[in-house]
C-alpha cells in the first residue's frame, strides 16, 4: 500500500508539470523480492520475508519531449537524451532548459541564471544577439565564442530531480553525447508527460490499493473472529 500511494505522489507530481518546459516524468519503483534478497548479505530468508514494505525509489523517465517552436534564435532544444550541464553553487548540475540569455556578466546562463557549461568552461556573449548551430557552436557577430558541452548518461533513469528543471548525476555516469546528437534553435522542449497515460495510471493505482485495502480488512475480520472464539472457550 506504500508503493501505492508513492505512484500516485509520482503520477500528481507528473500530471501537474504536463506544461513545464523541460519536465522529465517520475516513475516510482520497487525491488523485487529476488532483489531485495540479494542485496541483503548474509541474512536469513525470513528475515528478508518478512522485513518492512520495501523502500520505493523513483526513476526519471529522460525520454524526450515535444518540441515548441518560439521564433526567438536564442532558444533551444536538444534532439537526443543529452543535457545541457550548468553549474550551480553546489556543482554541476544538468537540465533540458534551453532559454538562453546572457547575464550582467556577460555570462551565458539558463533558469535562475546559472551558467551554462561550455566545452571550454563557462562560455562569455556580448549584449548583442548570437547564434546557435546544430553541433552547439554559439557564434555572435560572425565570431566563434564557445560550443555548448552536451552530456549523456547510460543509465539516465538514476538521475536525482533537484527541482527547477535541474537533474543531479547521483550514482549515473556522465559522458559526451553521442554522435547525431542535434540542436535546434528556436525551439523549447516541453514536459515528457502523457496525460492521458497517467490518468490510466492513476486509475490502475487506485483500483489496485482498493483491492489490497480490502484485503487487509478481510484479514482484520478473521483476526477478530479467531479472538472472539478462543474468549468463547
Amino acid at each position: 500500500m506504500q508503493a501505492d500511494l508513492a505512484r500516485m505522489e509520482s503520477i500528481s507530481q507528473n500530471a501537474a508539470n504536463s506544461l513545464t518546459l523541460a519536465y522529465k516524468r517520475q516513475v516510482a519503483t520497487t525491488p523485487s523480492f529476488e532483489v531485495q534478497v540479494a542485496n541483503v548479505q548474509n541474512a536469513r530468508m525470513a528475515q528478508v520475508r518478512f522485513q518492512a514494505a520495501p523502500a520505493v525509489s523513483l526513476a526519471v523517465d529522460a525520454s524526450t519531449g515535444a518540441m515548441r517552436p518560439t521564433g526567438n534564435a536564442q532558444d533551444v532544444a536538444i534532439e537526443g537524451a543529452a543535457f545541457f550541464e550548468v553549474q550551480t553553487p553546489n556543482g554541476p548540475a544538468y537540465t533540458k532548459l534551453g532559454n538562453l540569455r546572457a547575464d550582467v556578466q556577460g555570462r551565458l546562463v539558463v533558469g535562475s541564471n546559472l551558467p551554462v557549461m561550455g566545452t571550454g568552461g563557462e562560455i562569455r556573449v556580448a549584449n548583442t544577439p548570437f547564434s546557435i548551430a546544430p553541433n552547439g557552436d554559439i557564434s555572435q557577430e560572425g565570431r566563434l565564442v564557445g560550443r555548448l558541452k552536451l552530456v549523456a548518461f547510460e543509465q539516465s533513469g538514476q538521475l536525482q530531480a533537484a527541482g527547477a528543471g535541474l537533474y543531479l548525476a547521483g550514482e549515473a555516469k556522465a559522458q559526451d553525447a553521442p554522435a547525431g546528437t542535434a540542436l535546434r534553435a528556436g525551439f523549447l522542449e516541453g514536459s515528457n508527460v502523457n496525460t492521458p497515460y497517467e490518468m490510466v495510471r492513476m486509475t490502475e493505482t487506485v483500483r489496485h490499493f482498493e483491492a489490497l485495502q480490502k484485503l487487509v480488512q478481510g484479514y482484520d475480520g478473521m483476526l477478530e473472529n479467531s479472538i472472539r472464539k478462543l474468549g468463547e472457550f
